[in-house]
């Protein structure tokens, strides 16, 4: 019978050692996705990822509207040092990039949430409805009555707008 040597069997080892990390890094992986399936589109919108964790990938337009004028949405909302959230965007216009690490029926609460910025049929940004103001959103030129729970689309185009009566 032939002795293996000291080399040899470090070298079993790191396999053992890979095959065993490769096993428990894909189990990881699928608690996690189970855990995010789990989530509300919300508590996933403010999580941290990657675009390697990347499932779903859509992109809305939303504009905003204050008293007749355009009110341009900030490039780099949820870009984080490291990662970003789900639900981001990188050049400004109003191009909402949702890059989520599972599918999701995200809505434009869900937006705002990760902006950190009001809004509801109540209220938008700063600005609340009184008795001579109304806050509207069209999707695709057509009145919807959803306000923050209005889903989010690939290629929608939203449009809220806040004005007199």
């Amino acid at each position: 019978m032939k002795k293996i040597g000291l080399g040899a069997w470090l070298l079993v080892g790191i396999v053992v050692l890979l095959v065993l990390a490769t096993f428990t890094s894909k189990k990881s992986d699928e608690k996690k996705i189970e855990r995010q399936a789990e989530m509300t589109s919300r508590e996933v919108a403010l999580i941290c990822t990657t675009d390697m964790a990347t499932v779903y990938h859509i992109h809305p337009n939303i504009k905003i509207i204050i008293d007749g004028e355009d009110m341009p949405i900030p490039s780099n909302i949820g870009v984080n040092p490291g990662c970003m959230n789900p639900i981001h965007t990188h050049e400004g216009g109003g191009v909402v990039h949702i890059e989520s690490p599972i599918e999701k029926e995200f809505m434009l609460g869900d937006f705002f949430a990760v902006w950190k910025k009001d809004f509801s049929k109540e209220k938008l940004l700063d600005n609340i409805v009184d008795e001579n103001s109304k806050i509207t959103v069209t999707v695709n030129g057509q009145a919807v009555e959803t306000y923050e729970n209005t889903p989010l689309k690939d290629k929608d185009n939203i449009v809220i707008s806040y004005g007199k009566r």
